[in-house]
């Protein structure tokens, strides 16, 4: 995971009436204490604009695995809140409110969402539960990083071995746990991730030993070159950028590193 650019304009789909009306249905029911259903919610989140204009915020990648996927086909609008129910909270509705909040939007493959994340949204042992629309959310505290408020990197390390026995693994490293937690509930070190990221190791080693060489015999123009070599590897719209940056840090090359 890594830090997204903040969120671009609001699209024009979830100002329409049809999505105020919606709205102004479901909070009546909640009101008349009607429990409603998920399949309720009619799915504008997946209109051309919303779903569009948040792949490309997101380069094209899931906001959680950062691996690239394709926009109809492999990507899930995802609610960060849930909006009918909540994993282990069985009296909340679920945030019905944010069912059409830009500001509740991710995008992420259908496994970290629909498989492992699901309606997960547990809170650190201080939060509060944000029950109805005047609630303060940031009082909640949430376990999962939101990508776009947060820096991930903050959170979330990476682990590796370079001999024949490839992996890498995420690991979290605050002392609150989100990180962990986050990797937990999108699962980010199952079978494929793992080996889709050892598979980068090869390539970012050499790339790494090269710059060392480099400085070493003080070769400006091996250093330009590399340095911009290692820039572009890292960037926001490379898969496994978090990993990759981790890398590079590891090897004391973070002055390379792209912060894009």
């Amino acid at each position: 995971m890594i830090k997204l650019k903040s969120r671009p304009p609001e699209p024009s789909t979830l100002k329409t009436k049809k999505v105020e009306d919606l709205k102004d249905v479901i909070e009546k029911k909640i009101n008349n204490n009607i429990i409603v259903k998920s399949e309720e919610f009619k799915p504008y989140w997946l209109e051309e604009d919303v779903r569009k204009t948040l792949w490309k915020h997101h380069n094209g990648k899931c906001c959680y695995c950062e691996r690239k996927r394709e926009l109809k086909r492999e990507s899930d609008v995802e609610h960060y809140r849930p909006k009918a129910e909540i994993t282990k909270e069985n009296k909340h509705p679920g945030y019905w409110w944010l069912a059409y909040d830009w500001e509740n939007y991710l995008i992420a493959c259908k496994p970290c969402n629909q498989a492992h994340k699901k309606n997960h949204f547990p809170l650190l042992s201080d939060g509060k539960r944000a029950k109805k629309p005047e609630d303060d959310l940031t009082k909640e505290k949430p376990f999962l990083i939101n990508p776009i408020d947060e820096d991930p990197e903050k959170f979330i390390n990476y682990v590796w071995k370079d001999s024949n026995n490839l992996f890498v693994k995420a690991v979290g490293h605050d002392n609150d746990g989100r990180g962990t937690k986050t990797i937990e509930l999108t699962q980010l070190n199952r079978a494929e991730l793992v080996e889709e990221r050892a598979e980068l190791i090869h390539t970012l080693d050499a790339l790494a030993t090269l710059m060392k060489v480099a400085e070493a015999q003080g070769n400006q123009e091996m250093i330009n070159k590399r340095a911009k070599a290692i820039k572009i590897e890292t960037t926001s719209k490379k898969k496994f950028a978090g990993f990759k940056r981790a890398f590079f840090h590891a090897y004391m090359l973070s002055s390379y590193v792209s912060t894009d």
